[in-house]
């Protein structure tokens, strides 16, 4: 396979030798021109000079006498003219969209040499468009027509008047803005065309005796591009064009469609080919691929496999990204055997770390509020967000665990800044203060960055960073001159701007254009030839793409116009497409298959034309799959784990105790027992903005301790109705249950407020404290013995070293003297029941809906019944949910159907539940029973360790 560069190469050295020199080569990108300078320097075989190689870009910023503007000031400029000529603007942020669009608009419309006055007009009258100086042929006249015939049929509708209010602007603003911008010398690149032109058709134009143009490799023109060649032709310029006869030829082809014509319009003076690659015999893989990472771990499968590119030869082969986002994992994917990788296209900024560091920067300061006494408040998430990015870790600040360890700890929903000590963090966490405050902010963080990569070792990675670093900088001092041009641009409008700049912007690499793979975006391979290539994302809507961006103008109407339109666009992808494989001898074609959201996982309709051609099927490459296999998890006893149970034994100097939560939780599963209570592994610490269920029973149980104990502290032991009723009436539940939780919730911070939906759950708590007042005066008078207190109570059991006496206990919610009735009672503000068959029922592991809120309130009956030995004590549950029933009952109830009977004192099962309560200890302490996985699967759906052991149930699954 010979490159199209290197026959073009062969043919002007052969045919201008040393006079190539004097001659100029016009090229559509940059890239092609570094690859053709390639081939010049192989076959020259001598010295002599090097033609002048344009792309056509620089060509046109040659030729103009126009010089492009910054596109931020452009905007800006565009902005003033439009907000002069309406009576009640848009702001700039809501107008930065459609002012893209207009300058596109207008870009096109001078490309094309439209006559912008002709074609906003608003036609009412189709016979306008029959006089002879409206310059239309019968297709034109035929497609306005139908479009100003169909618009202007039905009602007048507010959708109409608006779309003519802006028809009517937007002439106003294309010639206003052509004029603003001409006084300054400046246009867009539209505006450059359009001058070229013009001066051509004036004699404007002067020429430079003795220089050869040659032409080489377009497309689609434009009509001033067709103008400025025309002219060029007539100064005696070559023209040279990259095509397969088999497109050219065949009209039904839509990748041949520009050609056909310019090869009629412009001739090449000599056929350098008679090239037909694409009816030769090429090895053509499909593949369809589910996930857009398997397709970068295809590419290294193929290269890996094949080898292909080791060399370092350049022309060797391509990596083509239809879709540019695949282009990080595609690089990260590469075999590590590629000492040299050239890649085409820039690293977007909105991929890139420092773009998300920047983006959580904004939001911080969008989110900062005033402090009740002074200090700025920020809000935890955008705090901890900020701590933890990576870019915080290249200070090395062994403040920041701390500093998150404390703001999880004290549950700091609004974190001060004077908890911030560190340079870095004071510079980060402060308000920033209007325009230039913002400049200011932004940059001494960044130079502050920047300076923090001097001392890293990893090079890649450092040289990445601050050239990113250094692009943001540069935008800020662009942001900077518009400030001083323009005091009055607000924070808001600043930040959203930076945030576009950022977002657009790509960072380009540097390294060696013309050695080892190429990975290049599909625009990148214009006049490249490459043995071997692999296109990615070859996906209808991708390539070719479904959006070619929106304009202000309808499609009919640039259909009229010869302006660009969506068919035009189909038929360049088409070229893009056929001549990138025209002389390739493998291409591989990758595709994702996944529908998923918009995306509809069908593949292009390049690759059912290849198909169909050359009977091609598509491969499903195998991917192993092996289904798997949960082994249950078991831990054996240890000294560490009998050191640690050890520590529960009557007489331990850790004064340890088990709670029946502990008793639970190992009837549940052995395995949970050991991670929480003898591994000591707990839920990781977060700051909760809003109270969940745990801590919501937690306040309201605070709340009742804090009503009661102050009357415990009074020595009103008997509570009676009036004191109950004169309670409910005073606003005394409202102060405690406040103070309960800013203390609980927030930590006691004094600062805190209750807000949002905390306002709401504070009055839902506040309802069942009330409830349970109420409750109480219904069985007043009674006497409180008391609330939150622990108790404690030693068990004797057979371990495996013999006989022990373990220390159980737990704080009681609540003892009280009703009668002669000592009552125990446990408060459950979630779902509870008090019904359970039997005892032993309590302690069966595999028991359907076994109640361990009933096990928690019998084994606080027994701690008591040590206490007061003969009581009568009942045990009883009040279910927060369950107090708004009709003569609501606390007591427990035994049994099932007609057997079912209140528990009304505890003595009537306390010797079946201490063998019961035993038994479960006999095992746990056994060292030859291990701490085992449970079997019941129902039981990890709220377990906090599914991930540690491999049980994904639903809600495990997501860490709950």
């Amino acid at each position: 396979m010979q490159p199209f560069l290197e026959t073009l190469a062969i043919h002007l050295i052969r045919s201008f030798g040393r006079e190539l020199g004097g001659c100029s080569l016009i090229l559509p990108n940059r890239r092609s021109g570094l690859f053709l300078q390639r081939h010049l320097a192989t076959h020259a075989g001598q010295v002599m000079w090097a033609p002048r190689i344009y792309p056509v870009s620089d060509f046109i910023d040659e030729l103009s006498l126009l010089k492009k503007p910054d596109p931020v000031e452009l905007q800006f400029m565009l902005y003033d003219l439009y907000r002069d000529c309406v009576q009640q603007p848009d702001h700039f942020d809501d107008f930065y969209y459609w002012g893209e669009m207009m300058i596109t608009d207008f870009d096109d419309l001078d490309k094309y040499r439209v006559d912008v006055d002709m074609i906003f007009r608003n036609i009412a009258d189709l016979k306008e468009l029959e006089a002879p100086l409206a310059g239309l042929d019968p297709e034109q006249i035929r497609l306005i027509r139908r479009f100003w015939s169909g618009f202007h049929a039905g009602s007048q509708t507010p959708e109409k008047e608006k779309f003519i209010a802006l028809w009517d602007l937007l002439p106003v603003l294309y010639h206003r803005l052509r004029e603003t911008l001409g006084r300054q010398g400046l246009g867009t690149s539209g505006m450059q065309y359009r001058e070229i032109a013009d001066r051509i058709d004036t004699g404007g134009l002067e020429w430079r005796e003795g220089n050869r143009v040659i032409v080489v490799g377009f497309n689609a023109l434009n009509r001033c591009e067709e103008r400025i060649f025309s002219w060029l032709r007539e100064r005696g310029a070559m023209f040279f064009w990259d095509y397969d006869h088999r497109y050219v030829e065949d009209a039904t082809w839509e990748a041949g469609r520009f050609l056909r014509k310019n090869l009629k319009q412009f001739p090449e003076p000599m056929a350098l080919e008679t090239f037909r690659g694409l009816e030769r015999k090429k090895d053509f893989r499909i593949l369809d691929l589910p996930t857009d990472v398997l397709q970068a771990k295809t590419v290294y499968r193929i290269l890996e496999t094949e080898g292909d590119g080791l060399s370092g030869d350049c022309t060797d082969t391509a990596v083509v990204l239809c879709d540019e986002d695949l282009l990080m994992p595609v690089i990260m994917s590469l075999p590590s055997g590629y000492q040299e990788i050239n890649v085409t296209m820039g690293f977007p900024m909105s991929h890139a770390p420092l773009f998300s560091f920047t983006d959580q920067l904004i939001t911080l300061q969008q989110n900062v509020r005033k402090g009740r006494e002074g200090p700025d408040q920020f809000y935890h998430r955008d705090v901890t967000s900020i701590l933890a990015h990576p870019c915080m870790g290249r200070t090395e600040d062994d403040a920041i665990p701390q500093l998150l360890s404390e703001i999880a700890g004290r549950n700091m929903v609004f974190v001060n800044e004077t908890l911030f000590k560190g340079e870095l963090e004071r510079k980060i966490f402060r308000r920033m203060e209007g325009g230039p405050g913002f400049i200011g902010y932004f940059r001494q963080i960044y130079q502050h960055l920047l300076d923090l990569q001097t001392d890293r070792e990893d090079r890649m990675h450092r040289d990445l960073d601050r050239e990113f670093i250094f692009q943001i900088l540069v935008q800020l001092n662009k942001l900077e001159s518009l400030v001083l041009s323009r005091p009055g641009l607000s924070s808001a409008t600043l930040i959203r701007l930076f945030r576009k700049i950022l977002a657009i912007l790509r960072v380009p690499f540097e390294g060696e254009p013309l050695a080892g793979l190429q990975v290049m975006g599909i625009l990148e391979t214009r006049l490249l030839d490459f043995r071997h290539v692999i296109l990615l994302s070859m996906n209808e809507e991708i390539m070719p793409r479904a959006h070619h961006g929106h304009s202000f103008i309808p499609y009919a109407l640039r259909n009229a116009y010869r302006m660009p339109v969506r068919e035009d666009m189909d038929a360049m992808y088409a070229y893009y497409f056929y001549r990138l494989i025209q002389r390739a001898e493998k291409v591989d074609l990758l595709f994702n298959s996944k529908s998923e959201g918009v995306r509809s996982g069908e593949m292009s309709r390049y690759l059912t034309q290849l198909m169909y051609e050359h009977n091609l099927r598509v491969i499903r490459p195998g991917l192993e799959v092996r289904a798997q296999e949960t082994i249950p998890l078991t831990i054996g006893h240890t000294d560490t784990a009998d050191a640690v149970l050890a520590q529960y034994l009557e007489g331990s100097e850790s004064g340890k105790y088990l709670s029946p939560s502990a008793i639970n939780t190992y009837l549940d599963c052995p395995l949970r027992f050991y991670l929480r209570y003898i591994a000591g592994i707990g839920e990781p610490e977060e700051v909760l903005e809003e109270v969940d269920a745990a801590n919501f029973g937690t306040v309201v149980h605070e709340s009742i301790h804090r009503l009661y104990s102050r009357i415990l502290e009074e020595g009103n032991s008997t509570l009676d109705q009036e004191a109950l009723l004169s309670l409910l009436d005073s606003g005394r539940p409202e102060k405690v249950l406040e103070e309960a939780f800013i203390a609980h919730h927030f930590r006691g911070d004094r600062y805190a407020r209750i807000e949002g939906r905390n306002l709401i759950t504070v009055r839902v708590m506040l309802k069942y404290l009330k409830k349970i007042l109420e409750t109480d005066t219904g069985i007043a008078p009674f006497r409180l013995v008391s609330t939150e207190e622990k108790y404690q109570r030693a068990l004797e059991v057979r371990t495996g070293r013999g006989t022990s006496r373990i220390m159980l206990g737990g704080k009681i919610d609540r003892v009280d003297l009703v009668g002669r009735n000592l009552r125990v009672i446990d408060y459950k503000t979630g779902q509870a029941k008090l019904g359970f068959s039997n005892v032993a029922g309590l302690f069966d592991p595999d028991a359907p809906g076994r109640n361990g809120a009933a096990l928690q309130v019998l084994f606080y009956a027994w701690i008591i019944a040590g206490k007061y030995p003969g009581e009568r004590i009942t045990p009883g549950i009040y279910i927060m949910r369950e107090l708004y029933t009709r003569d609501f009952d606390p007591r427990l109830i035994m049994g099932t159907y007609s057997g079912a009977a209140p528990v009304e004192d505890f003595r009537a099962i306390e010797e079946e539940f201490i063998i019961r309560l035993r038994a479960v200890l006999e095992r746990m302490y056994d060292p030859a029973i291990p701490f085992s996985q449970t079997a019941n699967e129902t039981h990890c759906r709220y377990c906090d360790f599914t991930r540690l052991c491999s049980r994904y149930s639903e809600q495990g699954a997501d860490g709950v």
